[in-house]
């Protein structure tokens, strides 16, 4: 199938387009005063992953890339060094949380503090936790 449907007045529309067109008028509308409404969220967030993105960079000076979880950052980390591999990340996952964000504003809030719970965690378990615990899940993880 093509991708182009017939539309109510016998046009036809591109299916992919309408959809992007959609997405597009969505941000466009949810970005507006957004970060005004939201930025106390976003600088939480914001340190909330580049405090993952240090404690990172902590244990791969120490350890090497190859002990990172997620395979991205191992990748980047290993191309660029363990500096500018956690630092790209964040940043990455900085736009990427902020766009998701504003495309389901109604949600901004549950996600950005979700997000935050989580990156302050991994600083954290990167850090000190990892001499407490490891959870059931990296057990799992074939090393």
């Amino acid at each position: 199938m093509s991708g182009r449907y017939p539309a109510r007045d016998g046009a036809t529309f591109d299916k992919r387009a309408f959809v992007m067109g959609t997405f597009i008028e969505e941000f466009r509308e949810n970005k507006h005063g957004f970060f005004r409404e939201y930025r106390w969220f976003i600088v939480v967030f914001v340190f909330a992953l580049f405090c993952d993105a240090a404690s990172t960079t902590h244990f791969m000076l120490r350890d090497g890339a190859e002990a990172e979880i997620h395979p991205v950052i191992r990748q980047i980390s290993r191309l660029l060094g363990p500096v500018a591999g956690p630092v790209l990340g964040a940043i990455g996952k900085t736009a990427a949380g902020i766009i998701v964000c504003i495309l389901v504003r109604r949600f901004a809030a549950y996600l950005f503090v979700t997000a935050s719970i989580i990156s302050f965690w991994a600083a954290w378990y990167n850090i000190w936790g990892f001499k407490l615990y490891t959870p059931v899940i990296l057990q799992w993880i074939p090393w």
